[in-house]
Parts: structure tokens; sequence; C-alpha cells
């Protein structure tokens, strides 16, 4: 990742601490990532797929190109809005 993130994950078999090495955007809303477990007893490394799957709020500034679908919330709030 670009920054620093929350984002904590662990090893699948060991379950230790699992780094991000590096990362790649794919496109608009897919990235993957290498990751590594920090355990150097288990050694494991996989692919990390990240997708934005959902929009939960819309952006003030959208992309023409990009989209997301509406999250069941948002749209059931905008339909209730809509029968207002």
């Amino acid at each position: 990742m670009d920054r620093k993130s929350n984002l904590r994950l662990s090893c699948p078999h060991c379950g230790a601490f699992a780094r991000i090495r590096k990362s790649q955007q794919m496109t608009p809303v897919y990235r993957e990532a290498v990751v590594e477990c920090q355990n150097a007893d288990c050694g494991w490394r996989g692919k990390l797929a990240l997708e934005l799957t959902q929009t939960l709020t819309f952006s003030l500034h959208p992309n023409p190109e990009i989209n997301l679908p509406m999250s069941p919330k948002l749209r059931e709030r905008l339909l209730k809005q809509l029968s207002s």
C-alpha cells in the first residue's frame, strides 16, 4: 500500500502477523498485493486481492467511468426519500 493503513492481516496457517510486501493498483477499484508471514518458522507467502464492491455514500467528485453498485442500505434510504 502507498500509505500506512490500519489493515491487519494474519497468516492463514500459523496466525502470526502477515505483512504486505508490495502492491499494485490494477484498476481504479482493484488492487493486488503480495503478503508474507512474519513468522520465520512458517515462511508462507501469498497474494491478496482488494476490491471495492459497493458505494456506501456518493462522491462529491464522481468519476463517470466508475460504476460501483449502491449498498442495499443506501438504496433503501434513497427509495424512502423519493417516496416522501
